[in-house]
């Protein structure tokens, strides 16, 4: 019975060890993993194996030090979501979400709309108002109209919180693109659109103050390194997703005149499988990590301004690569 006992005693004791030394080994590799995970950065000769990775070396950061965050509830998230600055649409869902907190790692929208299944959307225009404007791929442009009248002109996600949407067609004219212009195309944003893989660029008449005429409305080709492939998406009215690359559409000045073309971004078009869409502000990777598009940018010589405006270079590039 005594040695019963203590072959007993010892077996527990055994155990304990046993569980003990299985901790402190899987707490090491929790360690480790937490190490690889968020502190990968510049400071070692790594290859980074996807674009978060290549991101941090390029500006030296761990993922704690940059402080990227996710988009939380990304779920409903595609390729094909598209965002102007306080909505977005994907799936025919309408959505409003407040920037602010895709800081703070929070859910950040809501439903305002179901669009109907016969419409198919292929882009959104540009912010107006707490309007959201979007394109079929017939010719149409649509609104959803705030009809709430008592929604106060400001700024802001508040307005879009207050607003009441009604569905609206928009169109006059099937592929109207001003007042004078009428084209046939295949993606359409505001600035540009797309017909047999080819880039248009839409110029606004104006009134030419100094030389005291009437500029008609007019469209462009837009040269440039994208040519050649098939163009699936327009995000932000200036990114351009093919299917080999991403490019920037971009303004440059040359010998006194505006040029419009292509900047391939270099890190994006690498790391092509692991993007997912874009806001304004963020490249949204397919696990929603966020990354601010400046980030990116490996050679470019002016900072990104975050909007859907073109930005300009003060001179031509020297490699049409950013």
């Amino acid at each position: 019975m005594k040695n019963k006992k203590i072959i007993f005693i010892g077996s527990i004791l055994f155990i304990i060890l046993l569980v003990f030394v299985l901790y402190l080994i899987n707490n090491k590799e929790g360690s480790s993993k937490i190490y690889n995970e968020d502190k990968f950065d510049s400071k070692t000769d790594t290859e980074p194996v996807n674009l978060l990775e290549a991101v941090l070396k390029k500006n030296g950061k761990n993922k704690i030090e940059a402080g990227y965050s996710t988009f939380v509830g990304g779920e409903v998230l595609t390729e094909e979501t598209f965002f102007i600055d306080y909505a977005f649409i994907v799936n025919n869902k309408a959505y409003i979400y407040d920037p602010e907190k895709l800081k703070t790692d929070e859910l950040s929208y809501k439903k305002v709309y179901d669009i109907p299944d016969n419409i198919n959307v292929t882009n959104i225009g540009i912010p107006f108002g707490a309007d959201i404007y979007f394109y079929d791929d017939i010719g149409n442009q649509y609104i959803l109209k705030d009809t709430n009248i008592d929604n106060d002109i400001k700024s802001g996600y508040l307005k879009y919180e207050k607003a009441n949407y009604e569905l609206k067609n928009y169109t006059t004219e099937l592929y109207k693109i001003t007042d004078n212009i009428k084209e046939n195309y295949d993606i359409r944003c505001n600035l540009f659109y797309a017909k047999d893989n080819i880039l248009y660029k839409i110029n606004y008449g104006y009134y030419n103050f100094i030389e005291k005429r009437d500029v008609p409305d007019s469209v462009e080709k837009v040269s440039g390194n994208y040519e050649n492939q098939k163009i699936l998406h327009i995000y932000n009215d200036r990114i351009v997703k093919t299917d080999k690359g991403f490019y920037e559409l971009i303004e440059y000045s040359d010998n006194g005149n505006i040029y419009t073309t292509t900047m391939k971004i270099d890190l994006l078009t690498k790391y092509y499988d692991d993007v997912l869409t874009f806001t304004y502000d963020y490249v949204i990777l397919k696990d929603y990590t966020l990354i601010p598009i400046n980030d990116v940018m490996t050679n470019r010589s002016q900072k990104y301004l975050n909007g859907f405006y073109l930005g300009r270079l003060d001179e031509k590039p020297v490699e049409f690569v950013e």
